[in-house]
């Protein structure tokens, strides 16, 4: 159901109020906390990596510099940067057919685990998401570009 309902709410994000936006996305991002674990096998489109919209890219780039860059222990201040990213990249959702359905398999998952890095208190915890956060962005490359 969560994953039908990202994928509704990036169908038509140029219709919405900017406020309708910003609750659709807590929505998003509270049901992914729920399901986060759950991760659909992403496919490739015929043997080559998906194209991202330059847009979309852009704000995973951001998070990708972010997250690579990482140095010391300010994991909230990470968590805040990369939250920022996932609202602007959810509310500028311009992809559609395929290429759209399997950015979403990565990124439901995704969000998911920035949901549980924001409430994430004990730095062993932190230290043990930010490497999964890590690996993602190293799946993501695999599949998109």
């Amino acid at each position: 159901m969560a994953l039908s309902f990202v994928a509704v709410g990036c169908a038509t994000p140029h219709e919405e109020k900017e406020a309708d936006k910003h609750a659709e996305n807590e929505v998003i991002m509270e049901s992914e906390t729920e399901h986060h674990h759950e991760h659909e096998a992403i496919a490739l489109n015929n043997g080559e990596k998906w194209k991202v919209d330059d847009n979309m890219m852009l704000f995973i780039r951001n998070m990708e510099k972010a997250t690579m860059g990482f140095e010391g222990t300010d994991y909230a201040a990470l968590a805040v940067e990369i939250d920022e990213n996932i609202r602007s990249l959810t509310s500028n959702c311009t992809m559609e057919g395929q290429a759209h359905d399997e950015l979403h398999k990565w990124l439901v998952p995704f969000i998911g685990l920035s949901e549980a890095f924001d409430v994430a208190e004990e730095e062993a915890e932190q230290e043990r998401i930010y490497m999964e956060i890590k690996a993602a962005f190293e799946e993501f490359n695999t599949y998109f570009e």
